[in-house]
């Protein structure tokens, strides 16, 4: 079975999947007429703190602003949407115009688009598929989730638009491992063999030819990149725009100043402290939507005290989890439960949040053999309830939270000394369970597999940082991972978000919510969690108002 480990999207540094949005803005929007026409033609300017890390996935870093930009410029077979709601999300077609699985489950078979063209002209063919499945799991090139093609034992040209997958089992996810990564263009990239492409990744630069919307017409490293409309797109009426300019501001403070002055079009992340200055403004709004992130503490359960579920629980009820939410997020996150998010299709409806109550945490701890010691410490044995709460020096809102939670712990006689490391040292140590509690987060996979951060066999150098070992859990998650069906499986989601409400490994914190921030003139702008920049190819500009 796949193990479906994506370090990338399980580190979770941005924000970051649904549907619902909504704008916010302290100044009333000037009336929309409620059916417009869409304008071609224009540009947008777009901050981004990060810069383009290279145009061929299997071999660039696979996250944030590089993964945004190549959705533009490449497509998959298909596109994942962000309808996961009331059921798994579904798929619409991108390059393959329908697909079907055989009745045993045992083949895929796409139809490809036969007008798709790569923007030199070439036709876009099943070759070019499986040329990209023997690049995705070639050894020499070592692609980082290589993993999500396990399962998948040949991927056959069937005609130059047929082309059908084999898999060596029967799985939830093998759409989605089958639709895993960009298709790439056979006819110009085999030209480079395998064993080189780490060798010079410029080179994929130099012989660029792309199948989605945009082209890469520009990109000054360090500063900024520039897409520009691809005339070969498979479909006539998009993108609408004609240049999409990304502008590397790394500090956060200074994309919404240059938001404000009217240099920038579009901020793909607002942080709450600065949510305030767009929505005073009448040209902006703010966008405020539900993310597929959960922060939370992580009990190293092979350090006593917290292999104990009552104390974890304890601590749990410690925490003024409420507090954190309306001083972090100013209300813009909700108190979280598990590690599925409240408006997720398989979250447990039928819990809720432990509540803050640092009476019953003090009961049980005592009931657990803490008394008061020196200075109110509680103490055991002679040793004081004291330990390291450690997380990123790079999230503001993780390092303002540590200082609220020590202090909400001090109340009822525990103390928690803050740390503050590097993201790669802390993972480092998270992962080799050195620690005593540590605050990170998760950007959940949309397949919900859970194994990654709560099955026993992943403690062992993966992303069980807290070593949890339940047999139930295990059996479980690997019942999941069996069920060919994923909606089928809501009962085993819910009896695992009930153990781990009980045990509290985690201490669940927020779910955060995600903001964007948009020039009023902007159209169609409609971000989700799958990425502020979904539906970029049909953005446009509404023409400037008619002055008197």
């Amino acid at each position: 079975m796949p193990q479906r480990l994506r370090p990338a999207a399980m580190l979770a540094l941005a924000l970051a999947l649904t549907a619902g949005c909504g704008r916010e803005s302290a100044v009333p929007a000037a009336p929309r007429p409620t059916a417009e026409t869409p304008r071609r033609g224009g540009e947008v300017t777009v901050a981004t703190t990060a810069d383009l890390a290279g145009v061929n996935e299997l071999v660039s870093s696979r996250v944030g602003f590089t993964t945004d930009v190549l959705d533009q410029l490449f497509l998959e077979l298909l596109r994942e949407q962000a309808d996961f709601q009331d059921h798994p999300p579904t798929f619409a077609p991108a390059l393959a115009q329908r697909w079907e699985l055989s009745e045993d489950r045992r083949t895929l078979t796409f139809h490809l688009r036969p007008e798709a063209r790569w923007s030199d002209g070439v036709a876009i063919t099943a070759e070019d598929v499986r040329f990209t499945w023997q690049a995705q799991v070639h050894p020499a090139i070592g692609w980082a989730y290589a993993d999500s093609k396990d399962a998948i034992r040949d991927v056959e040209v069937v005609d130059p638009h047929t082309v059908r997958f084999h898999f060596t089992e029967v799985y939830p996810y093998q759409v989605v491992d089958a639709n895993d990564g960009k298709i790439l263009p056979r006819h110009r990239w085999s030209e480079l063999p395998f064993e080189r492409w780490r060798e010079d990744p410029d080179w994929f630069r130099r012989n660029l030819v792309v199948s989605g919307p945009f082209t890469l017409a520009e990109w000054r490293p360090g500063q900024e990149v520039l897409l520009a409309r691809n005339d070969s797109y498979f479909d006539p009426e998009l993108p609408r725009l004609d240049r999409v300019r990304f502008r590397i501001v790394p500090d956060p403070v200074s994309q919404v100043e240059q938001l404000v002055a009217g240099a920038l079009d579009f901020l793909p992340m607002v942080a709450a402290d600065q949510a305030d200055r767009v929505t005073a403004s009448p040209a902006l709004e703010l966008i405020v939507y539900d993310g597929r992130q959960y922060d939370y503490i992580c009990w190293n359960t092979l350090r006593p005290p917290f292999d104990d579920p009552v104390v974890r629980r304890a601590l749990t009820l410690a925490i003024d989890r409420q507090q954190l939410v309306d001083t972090l997020w100013k209300g813009r996150a909700r108190v979280a439960l598990g590690p599925i998010p409240a408006h997720i299709w398989a979250h447990h409806r039928g819990l809720a949040p432990w509540p803050y109550d640092p009476r019953e945490a003090k009961r049980l701890l005592e009931s657990r053999g803490f008394r008061a010691g020196a200075g109110g410490v509680l103490e055991r044995e002679g040793k004081p309830f004291r330990f390291e709460l450690s997380t990123n020096t790079s999230n503001r809102v993780r390092t303002d939270a540590l200082v609220l939670i020590q202090e909400q712990l001090r109340r009822i006689g525990i103390e928690a000394i803050p740390r503050t490391l590097e993201i790669h040292t802390l993972t480092e140590r998270n992962i080799a369970h050195d620690f005593d509690a540590t605050l990170s987060g998760w950007a959940i996979d949309t397949t919900l597999d859970l194994r990654p951060y709560f099955h026993s066999s992943q403690a062992d150098g993966g992303y069980n940082f807290g070593a949890i070992a339940d047999a139930e859990l295990d059996r479980l998650i690997d019942a999941v991972r069996r069920e060919p069906d994923l909606a089928a499986a809501k009962p085993l989601f819910k009896r695992i978000q009930e153990i781990l409400h009980e045990q509290q490994p985690y201490t669940f914190l927020w779910e955060p919510r995600r903001l964007a921030a948009a020039r009023r003139e902007l159209a169609d702008v409609e971000p989700n969690a799958l990425s502020a920049l979904f539906n970029l190819s049909r953005w446009w500009r509404r023409p400037p108002p008619v002055r008197p």
